[in-house]
Protein backbone atom coordinates (compact mmCIF):
# COMPACT_ATOMS: atom_id res chain seq x y z
CA UNK A 1 0.00 0.00 0.00
CA UNK A 2 2.74 2.28 0.57
CA UNK A 3 4.45 1.66 -2.33
CA UNK A 4 1.56 2.40 -4.61
CA UNK A 5 1.24 5.69 -2.24
CA UNK A 6 4.56 7.16 -3.40
CA UNK A 7 4.34 5.20 -6.56
CA UNK A 8 1.19 7.86 -7.27
CA UNK A 9 3.19 10.26 -5.95
CA UNK A 10 5.98 10.15 -7.85
CA UNK A 11 4.32 9.89 -11.04
CA UNK A 12 2.64 13.01 -9.80
CA UNK A 13 5.24 15.04 -9.47
CA UNK A 14 6.59 14.41 -12.61
CA UNK A 15 3.34 15.60 -13.96
CA UNK A 16 3.72 18.69 -12.05
CA UNK A 17 7.18 18.88 -13.29
CA UNK A 18 6.77 17.74 -17.18
CA UNK A 19 3.71 20.53 -17.71
CA UNK A 20 5.49 23.13 -15.44
CA UNK A 21 8.80 22.62 -18.39
CA UNK A 22 5.89 23.03 -21.41
CA UNK A 23 4.78 26.09 -20.19
CA UNK A 24 8.00 27.76 -19.81
CA UNK A 25 9.02 26.47 -23.01
CA UNK A 26 6.01 28.14 -24.90
CA UNK A 27 6.71 31.44 -22.65
CA UNK A 28 10.59 31.08 -23.42
CA UNK A 29 11.78 34.21 -25.73
CA UNK A 30 15.21 33.80 -27.34
CA UNK A 31 17.65 36.60 -26.82
CA UNK A 32 19.46 37.17 -30.53
CA UNK A 33 23.01 37.30 -30.58
CA UNK A 34 24.38 40.80 -30.59
CA UNK A 35 25.80 41.03 -34.52
CA UNK A 36 29.05 41.98 -34.23
CA UNK A 37 30.95 44.15 -37.22
CA UNK A 38 33.44 42.31 -38.85
CA UNK A 39 35.32 45.58 -39.62
CA UNK A 40 39.32 45.22 -39.16
CA UNK A 41 41.67 47.92 -38.49
CA UNK A 42 44.69 47.29 -35.94
CA UNK A 43 46.55 50.12 -35.57
CA UNK A 44 49.93 48.48 -35.08
CA UNK A 45 49.65 46.50 -38.67
CA UNK A 46 48.16 49.15 -40.86
CA UNK A 47 48.32 50.39 -43.80
CA UNK A 48 46.86 46.69 -44.97
CA UNK A 49 48.03 45.49 -48.20
CA UNK A 50 44.98 45.02 -49.43
CA UNK A 51 41.49 47.39 -49.06
CA UNK A 52 39.13 44.24 -48.45
CA UNK A 53 41.50 43.45 -45.60
CA UNK A 54 39.50 46.55 -43.67
CA UNK A 55 36.26 44.65 -44.16
CA UNK A 56 34.69 47.64 -44.41
CA UNK A 57 32.24 46.59 -47.33
CA UNK A 58 29.70 43.44 -47.65
CA UNK A 59 29.08 41.40 -50.69
CA UNK A 60 31.01 42.96 -53.54
CA UNK A 61 33.91 45.41 -52.68
CA UNK A 62 33.16 47.09 -55.78
CA UNK A 63 29.49 48.03 -54.76
CA UNK A 64 30.71 49.81 -51.61
CA UNK A 65 27.76 48.32 -49.38
CA UNK A 66 28.83 49.60 -45.60
CA UNK A 67 29.69 47.02 -42.98
CA UNK A 68 27.75 47.78 -39.46
CA UNK A 69 28.93 50.45 -37.59
CA UNK A 70 30.64 51.95 -41.19
CA UNK A 71 28.66 55.09 -41.88
CA UNK A 72 27.94 56.71 -44.90
CA UNK A 73 27.86 60.84 -44.98
CA UNK A 74 28.04 63.50 -47.72
CA UNK A 75 29.23 67.34 -46.92
CA UNK A 76 26.88 69.85 -48.29
CA UNK A 77 29.32 71.10 -51.33
CA UNK A 78 32.13 68.49 -52.75
CA UNK A 79 35.57 69.77 -53.54
CA UNK A 80 36.34 69.25 -57.43
CA UNK A 81 38.03 66.75 -58.53
CA UNK A 82 37.82 66.74 -62.22
CA UNK A 83 34.13 65.62 -62.52
CA UNK A 84 34.97 62.27 -60.63
CA UNK A 85 31.71 60.90 -57.73
CA UNK A 86 32.84 60.12 -54.67
CA UNK A 87 31.56 57.94 -52.11
CA UNK A 88 32.34 58.84 -48.16
CA UNK A 89 31.97 56.74 -44.96
CA UNK A 90 32.89 56.82 -41.64
CA UNK A 91 34.21 54.39 -39.03
CA UNK A 92 35.17 54.87 -35.24
CA UNK A 93 36.01 52.23 -32.84
CA UNK A 94 33.63 50.73 -30.50
CA UNK A 95 32.55 53.32 -27.15
CA UNK A 96 34.34 56.03 -28.94
CA UNK A 97 32.89 59.31 -30.47
CA UNK A 98 34.29 62.61 -32.01
CA UNK A 99 34.47 65.93 -30.28
CA UNK A 100 32.50 69.60 -31.52
CA UNK A 101 35.48 72.12 -32.05
CA UNK A 102 33.39 74.86 -33.75
CA UNK A 103 31.30 75.01 -36.62
CA UNK A 104 33.88 75.76 -39.20
CA UNK A 105 36.58 73.27 -37.70
CA UNK A 106 37.12 69.51 -38.52
CA UNK A 107 35.67 67.13 -35.91
CA UNK A 108 38.28 65.88 -33.33
CA UNK A 109 37.99 61.91 -34.26
CA UNK A 110 38.91 59.13 -31.45
CA UNK A 111 41.74 57.02 -31.82
CA UNK A 112 41.45 54.18 -34.30
CA UNK A 113 39.03 56.39 -36.37
CA UNK A 114 39.17 56.09 -40.34
CA UNK A 115 37.69 58.27 -42.81
CA UNK A 116 36.94 56.25 -46.25
CA UNK A 117 36.32 57.98 -49.53
CA UNK A 118 36.09 56.51 -53.20
CA UNK A 119 36.53 58.10 -55.85
CA UNK A 120 34.33 57.28 -59.43
CA UNK A 121 33.51 57.96 -62.85
CA UNK A 122 30.06 56.90 -63.99
CA UNK A 123 29.06 56.19 -67.73
CA UNK A 124 32.81 55.48 -68.94
CA UNK A 125 33.34 55.19 -72.48
CA UNK A 126 32.87 53.29 -74.40
CA UNK A 127 30.24 50.55 -73.00
CA UNK A 128 28.79 53.83 -70.05
CA UNK A 129 29.67 51.46 -67.21
CA UNK A 130 31.40 52.49 -63.40
CA UNK A 131 35.44 52.27 -62.80
CA UNK A 132 35.97 53.53 -59.65
CA UNK A 133 40.18 54.61 -59.59
CA UNK A 134 41.09 54.63 -55.79
CA UNK A 135 39.98 54.44 -52.49
CA UNK A 136 41.52 57.19 -50.12
CA UNK A 137 41.82 55.80 -46.23
CA UNK A 138 42.79 58.67 -42.99
CA UNK A 139 43.22 56.78 -40.21
CA UNK A 140 43.56 58.40 -36.89
CA UNK A 141 46.63 57.23 -35.27
CA UNK A 142 47.90 58.16 -31.59
CA UNK A 143 50.63 60.31 -33.55
CA UNK A 144 47.85 62.10 -35.55
CA UNK A 145 46.42 61.37 -39.13
CA UNK A 146 47.64 58.91 -41.46
CA UNK A 147 46.80 59.02 -45.02
CA UNK A 148 47.05 55.80 -47.77
CA UNK A 149 45.53 55.39 -50.88
CA UNK A 150 44.05 52.45 -52.57
CA UNK A 151 44.56 52.06 -56.71
CA UNK A 152 41.67 49.88 -58.01
CA UNK A 153 42.50 46.80 -60.71
CA UNK A 154 41.21 47.21 -63.77
CA UNK A 155 38.68 43.89 -62.97
CA UNK A 156 36.94 46.15 -59.84
CA UNK A 157 37.26 43.67 -57.79
CA UNK A 158 40.28 44.69 -55.56
CA UNK A 159 41.64 47.94 -54.23
CA UNK A 160 45.90 47.63 -53.97
CA UNK A 161 47.76 50.23 -51.37
CA UNK A 162 49.53 52.53 -53.04
CA UNK A 163 53.06 51.74 -51.88
CA UNK A 164 55.53 54.07 -53.94
CA UNK A 165 53.13 57.25 -52.93
CA UNK A 166 54.89 59.48 -56.32
CA UNK A 167 51.49 59.82 -57.77
CA UNK A 168 49.54 57.97 -60.06
CA UNK A 169 48.02 59.21 -64.14
CA UNK A 170 44.90 57.39 -65.31
CA UNK A 171 43.63 58.17 -68.27
CA UNK A 172 39.33 58.25 -68.29
CA UNK A 173 36.85 59.03 -70.99
CA UNK A 174 33.53 59.52 -69.78
CA UNK A 175 29.96 61.07 -70.78
CA UNK A 176 29.29 63.74 -68.73
CA UNK A 177 25.42 64.96 -69.35
CA UNK A 178 25.47 63.43 -72.55
CA UNK A 179 28.46 65.27 -73.48
CA UNK A 180 32.18 62.90 -73.82
CA UNK A 181 34.95 64.46 -71.70
CA UNK A 182 38.00 63.21 -71.10
CA UNK A 183 41.28 63.62 -68.89
CA UNK A 184 44.26 62.34 -66.78
CA UNK A 185 43.23 61.54 -63.49
CA UNK A 186 46.29 62.13 -61.04
CA UNK A 187 45.88 59.32 -58.20
CA UNK A 188 48.29 62.24 -55.67
CA UNK A 189 51.44 61.92 -54.14
CA UNK A 190 51.67 61.55 -50.44
CA UNK A 191 53.13 65.08 -50.61
CA UNK A 192 50.42 66.69 -52.48
CA UNK A 193 47.98 64.72 -50.16
CA UNK A 194 49.41 66.37 -47.02
CA UNK A 195 49.85 69.90 -48.71
CA UNK A 196 46.00 70.16 -48.35
CA UNK A 197 45.61 68.08 -45.28
CA UNK A 198 47.77 70.00 -43.22
CA UNK A 199 47.57 73.34 -41.03
CA UNK A 200 49.36 74.94 -38.26
CA UNK A 201 46.87 76.20 -35.59
CA UNK A 202 49.09 77.90 -33.96
CA UNK A 203 51.53 79.37 -36.46
CA UNK A 204 54.33 77.90 -34.90
CA UNK A 205 57.58 76.40 -35.97
CA UNK A 206 57.36 72.54 -36.62
CA UNK A 207 53.63 73.19 -35.86
CA UNK A 208 52.17 71.29 -38.76
CA UNK A 209 49.42 68.70 -38.15
CA UNK A 210 47.67 66.14 -40.85
CA UNK A 211 43.58 67.13 -40.81
CA UNK A 212 40.37 66.30 -42.88
CA UNK A 213 38.33 68.94 -44.55
CA UNK A 214 35.08 67.93 -45.19
CA UNK A 215 33.87 66.58 -42.10
CA UNK A 216 33.00 69.79 -40.57
CA UNK A 217 29.78 70.51 -38.35
CA UNK A 218 29.53 73.16 -41.03
CA UNK A 219 29.21 71.30 -43.61
CA UNK A 220 27.01 67.83 -42.02
CA UNK A 221 23.96 69.87 -40.64
CA UNK A 222 22.04 68.69 -43.59
CA UNK A 223 19.62 65.37 -44.05
CA UNK A 224 20.99 62.27 -45.92
CA UNK A 225 19.29 59.65 -47.08
CA UNK A 226 20.65 55.99 -45.23
CA UNK A 227 17.96 53.49 -47.20
CA UNK A 228 15.92 52.96 -44.15
CA UNK A 229 15.51 56.72 -43.00
CA UNK A 230 16.22 60.34 -43.98
CA UNK A 231 17.62 62.42 -41.42
CA UNK A 232 19.95 64.85 -40.52
CA UNK A 233 23.51 63.71 -40.47
CA UNK A 234 24.62 65.20 -37.33
CA UNK A 235 21.37 63.89 -35.52
CA UNK A 236 22.62 60.51 -37.20
CA UNK A 237 26.13 60.64 -35.87
CA UNK A 238 24.75 61.14 -32.10
CA UNK A 239 22.03 58.24 -32.42
CA UNK A 240 25.17 55.66 -33.58
CA UNK A 241 27.49 56.97 -30.96
CA UNK A 242 29.89 58.30 -33.38
CA UNK A 243 29.59 62.44 -32.16
CA UNK A 244 29.20 63.70 -28.43
CA UNK A 245 25.42 64.05 -27.52
CA UNK A 246 25.84 67.53 -26.26
CA UNK A 247 27.59 68.83 -29.24
CA UNK A 248 25.47 72.09 -30.12
CA UNK A 249 23.56 72.80 -33.35
CA UNK A 250 25.88 74.65 -35.56
CA UNK A 251 24.55 78.54 -36.34
CA UNK A 252 26.67 78.70 -39.26
CA UNK A 253 25.76 75.82 -42.06
CA UNK A 254 27.35 75.37 -46.03
CA UNK A 255 24.98 74.43 -48.40
CA UNK A 256 24.88 72.74 -51.66
CA UNK A 257 26.83 75.34 -54.37
CA UNK A 258 24.19 73.79 -57.24
CA UNK A 259 21.23 74.54 -55.32
CA UNK A 260 19.62 77.78 -57.40
CA UNK A 261 17.07 78.06 -54.71
CA UNK A 262 19.34 79.56 -52.32
CA UNK A 263 21.08 83.08 -52.28
CA UNK A 264 23.81 83.41 -54.88
CA UNK A 265 26.18 84.84 -52.36
CA UNK A 266 25.45 81.22 -50.13
CA UNK A 267 26.16 79.25 -52.83
CA UNK A 268 29.38 80.89 -53.66
CA UNK A 269 30.55 80.92 -50.77
CA UNK A 270 30.06 77.23 -50.01
CA UNK A 271 31.64 76.60 -53.05
CA UNK A 272 34.88 78.80 -52.55
CA UNK A 273 35.28 77.11 -48.89
CA UNK A 274 35.21 73.32 -50.30
CA UNK A 275 37.24 74.36 -52.42
CA UNK A 276 39.61 76.37 -51.43
CA UNK A 277 39.33 77.37 -48.16
CA UNK A 278 41.31 74.52 -46.04
CA UNK A 279 44.54 76.26 -47.95
CA UNK A 280 43.43 79.92 -47.60
CA UNK A 281 42.90 80.00 -44.17
CA UNK A 282 44.63 80.77 -40.71
CA UNK A 283 47.54 78.19 -40.35
CA UNK A 284 46.46 76.68 -44.01
CA UNK A 285 49.47 76.22 -46.62
CA UNK A 286 48.11 79.76 -48.56
CA UNK A 287 48.32 81.09 -44.73
CA UNK A 288 51.45 83.97 -46.15
CA UNK A 289 48.20 85.30 -48.20
CA UNK A 290 46.21 87.57 -46.71
CA UNK A 291 43.02 85.77 -47.96
CA UNK A 292 40.72 84.32 -46.15
CA UNK A 293 38.56 81.95 -47.79
CA UNK A 294 36.79 79.67 -45.60
CA UNK A 295 32.76 80.25 -44.75
CA UNK A 296 32.69 81.52 -41.67
CA UNK A 297 34.87 84.95 -43.19
CA UNK A 298 32.61 87.07 -43.98
CA UNK A 299 34.55 90.19 -44.57
CA UNK A 300 34.38 90.75 -47.69
CA UNK A 301 37.55 92.60 -48.00
CA UNK A 302 39.93 89.58 -47.07
CA UNK A 303 37.50 87.33 -48.79
CA UNK A 304 39.16 89.11 -51.56
CA UNK A 305 36.60 91.46 -52.86
CA UNK A 306 38.43 94.87 -54.94
CA UNK A 307 41.87 92.72 -52.85
CA UNK A 308 45.13 93.57 -54.30
CA UNK A 309 46.95 89.94 -55.17
CA UNK A 310 50.50 89.30 -53.71
CA UNK A 311 51.66 87.77 -57.21
CA UNK A 312 50.30 90.19 -60.01
CA UNK A 313 48.89 88.78 -63.23
CA UNK A 314 47.91 90.64 -66.30
CA UNK A 315 44.18 91.73 -66.43
CA UNK A 316 44.08 90.67 -62.72
CA UNK A 317 44.48 94.04 -60.45
CA UNK A 318 42.35 92.46 -57.90
CA UNK A 319 41.43 89.08 -56.27
CA UNK A 320 37.89 89.86 -57.01
CA UNK A 321 36.94 93.20 -59.62
CA UNK A 322 33.71 93.55 -58.30
CA UNK A 323 31.24 94.27 -61.34
CA UNK A 324 34.38 92.73 -63.96
CA UNK A 325 34.97 89.17 -63.23
CA UNK A 326 36.80 89.08 -66.70
CA UNK A 327 39.45 91.27 -65.01
CA UNK A 328 39.61 88.91 -61.46
CA UNK A 329 42.35 87.02 -60.42
CA UNK A 330 40.28 84.41 -59.02
CA UNK A 331 38.75 83.81 -62.08
CA UNK A 332 41.58 83.74 -64.14
CA UNK A 333 43.34 81.50 -62.01
CA UNK A 334 40.34 79.06 -61.84
CA UNK A 335 39.73 78.68 -65.33
CA UNK A 336 43.30 78.30 -66.33
CA UNK A 337 44.76 74.91 -66.41
CA UNK A 338 48.87 76.01 -66.34
CA UNK A 339 50.37 74.55 -63.97
CA UNK A 340 52.01 78.24 -62.71
CA UNK A 341 48.68 79.76 -62.71
CA UNK A 342 45.73 77.44 -61.75
CA UNK A 343 44.25 77.35 -58.48
CA UNK A 344 43.55 74.94 -56.66
CA UNK A 345 46.62 73.24 -58.19
CA UNK A 346 46.52 70.25 -56.96
CA UNK A 347 43.70 68.00 -57.58
CA UNK A 348 42.25 68.63 -61.21
CA UNK A 349 43.81 68.82 -64.76
CA UNK A 350 40.27 70.11 -66.61
CA UNK A 351 38.50 73.69 -65.52
CA UNK A 352 35.13 72.98 -63.86
CA UNK A 353 33.09 75.01 -66.19
CA UNK A 354 29.83 74.83 -64.18
CA UNK A 355 31.56 76.66 -60.66
CA UNK A 356 33.42 79.14 -62.63
CA UNK A 357 30.15 80.12 -64.11
CA UNK A 358 28.87 80.12 -60.65
CA UNK A 359 31.53 82.68 -59.32
CA UNK A 360 31.46 85.08 -62.46
CA UNK A 361 27.93 85.54 -61.84
CA UNK A 362 28.59 86.56 -58.53
CA UNK A 363 31.31 88.90 -58.96
CA UNK A 364 29.53 90.53 -62.31
CA UNK A 365 26.77 91.40 -59.17
CA UNK A 366 29.30 93.47 -57.05
CA UNK A 367 29.22 97.07 -57.15
CA UNK A 368 32.71 97.88 -58.77
CA UNK A 369 36.02 98.32 -57.17
CA UNK A 370 36.99 102.10 -57.13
Amino acid sequence: MIKKYYLTLGLMVCSVLLFSCSDDDSNYTEIPTPEISPVTVNLSQVPYSKLSDYHFFNGLLKNQSPSLDVLPYEPASSLFSDYAHKKRFVWMPKNKQAIYNGDDNTLEFPIGAVLIKTFYYDNVLPNNTQKIIETRLLIRKEDGWKAYDYIWNEAQTEANLDTVEQGVFIPVEWSENGIPKSTTYKIPSQTECVTCHKINPNQEENGEITIPIGVKPQNLNLAFDYGNETVNQLAKWKSVGYLDPNSPTPTNTTINWTNINEPLEKRVRSYIDINCGHCHRTGGHCDYVDLRLNYSNTNLSTFGVCMTPLFSIPNGPYVINGGNADQSEMIQRISSTEESLMMPYIGRTLVHEEGVALITSWINSLPECR
